[in-house]
Parts: structure tokens; C-alpha cells; sequence
């Protein structure tokens, strides 16, 4: 028997494109459960085994790295009107 992991994951919906690529390619279980529109992000349920953990921290990293990008977009933004 495999036991699975559940972890929700807030997805930006800039990045939900490649993100909804990978959870079909490896045929992952998922569920949206929300939509926010004023913070910008669809969160996701999704349910993985151990041998699918490389892809779930693709993911993690995946938004990691846009936070990153909009924190420096937030950072330019009040550099700029200063």
C-alpha cells in the first residue's frame, strides 16, 4: 500500500500554466480548492507518494522563485517612487 501525502499549495496564477503541466504529467491527484482574486493565486490540493517528491518540490521552488521575482518588482516599485 503507498501512502500519500496532502499538502495545499497557493499557486500564483502566473506560473499555474506550468505548474498544471507538471501535476498532468505526473498523472498527480489534485483539487482546486480556491480561487483569490484579490491576492492573485489558485490554492491546490494535491496528493503525492514518495516517489513523486522531486516534482513536488519543482513546484515549491517554482513558487518560491516567483515570489522572489514579485518581491523584487514590489522593492523596484518603491524605489521608484521615492
Amino acid at each position: 500500500m503507498t501512502k500519500l501525502t496532502r499538502q495545499v499549495f497557493d499557486i500564483p496564477a502566473n506560473i499555474m500554466l506550468d505548474v498544471c503541466s507538471l501535476i498532468c504529467e505526473h498523472e498527480l491527484e489534485h483539487t482546486i480548492m480556491e480561487v483569490d482574486e484579490d491576492e492573485d493565486t489558485i490554492s491546490v490540493e494535491l496528493q503525492y507518494s514518495k516517489q513523486d517528491r522531486k516534482v513536488i518540490h519543482k513546484i515549491e521552488d517554482m513558487i518560491a522563485d516567483n515570489s522572489d521575482e514579485e518581491d523584487e518588482e514590489e522593492e523596484d516599485d518603491d524605489d521608484q517612487n521615492e
